[in-house]
C-alpha cells in the first residue's frame, strides 16, 4: 500500500520470542517494506528501531548537515552509534547484538511493531507500559491535529 510519501507503510502490532542468542523472526509483511537488510539502532523510550537503507542513508545525511549543536550530538550518540545492520536469514529471522539487546532490555517476550515508514522492537511489558500510558484525552488531541 503507498501512502502519501510515495512508499509502503507498515503498521500492527506483533508479538514474538528473542532465544538466548539473541535471534528472532522478523515480520514477512515488514521485510516487504524495508528489505531482508536493514539498519536497527537505538530509540527512545528503550526501543529498537529498524530503518531501510535508503532511510538510513537519508537520515544520516540530514543528522550530518545539522548545525553542531546538542540536538546534533544526541542523535550520533544514540541513533548513528548505536546502528548494525541485519540481516534476515532463509528462516527469516534476525540476530539483534548483545548491545541493543541490552539497551531495549529484550529477554525473551518482544513486540515488532509497525510505525509507518520504521519498524519497532520493544520489550513486551515496556511495550505495553508505553502504550496504557498514553491518555484518551492524549489520544484526542493528537487525532484533533490531524485536521
Amino acid at each position: 500500500m503507498d501512502n502519501a510519501l510515495g512508499s509502503a507503510m507498515m503498521s500492527g502490532e506483533l508479538p514474538y520470542t528473542i532465544d538466548s542468542k539473541g535471534r528472532m523472526s522478523f515480520p514477512q509483511r515488514f521485510r516487504d517494506v524495508i528489505g531482508d537488510r536493514f539498519i536497527l539502532t537505538r530509540g527512545a523510550d528503550r526501543r529498537l528501531v529498524a530503518y531501510s537503507e535508503e532511510k538510513w542513508n537519508s537520515l544520516g545525511a540530514r543528522i550530518f548537515a545539522m548545525r553542531e549543536g546538542r540536538e546534533k550530538e544526541i542523535l550520533k550518540q544514540i541513533y548513528i552509534k548505536g546502528a548494525i545492520p541485519v540481516e534476515a536469514d532463509k528462516l527469516g529471522r534476525i540476530l539483534v547484538p548483545q548491545a541493543l539487546r541490552e539497551y531495549a532490555m529484550l529477554e525473551k517476550d518482544v513486540y515488532v511493531v509497525g510505525a509507518m515508514d520504521t519498524a519497532e522492537i520493544w520489550n513486551k511489558s515496556a511495550y505495553e507500559a508505553f502504550t496504557q500510558s498514553i491518555a484518551p484525552d492524549e489520544l484526542y488531541s493528537a487525532l484533533s491535529a490531524l485536521e
